[in-house]
């Protein structure tokens, strides 16, 4: 089984790449580290994702890639990227 953990979440008219929703608002990107964190406590053997439309920007691109590469410098347990696997 996947886990689309973090759904669209990017949004390059942002200087920081991150859309502005609900969770950013109450927990800055830090929201996107927990709930990798705690889906591999709670599915141990999941695909964790996170997904997003539009990769055919270069833009957009780029900012999933900065983001997926800086979380997982931090050791967040992201296993893949889901082009609207929703």
């Amino acid at each position: 089984y996947d886990w689309d953990v973090a759904n669209e979440v990017i949004d390059p008219a942002e200087d920081d790449c991150m859309r502005r929703s609900e969770w950013y608002r109450l927990a800055g990107t830090d929201y996107i580290s927990v709930a990798f964190q705690i889906a591999r406590e709670m599915a141990p053997t999941a695909t964790l994702i996170l997904n997003d439309y539009g990769e055919t920007s270069p833009v957009k691109r780029q900012c999933m890639y900065d983001l997926v590469k800086n979380l997982q410098d931090q050791g967040v347990p992201i296993d893949g990227i889901g082009i609207q696997s929703h």
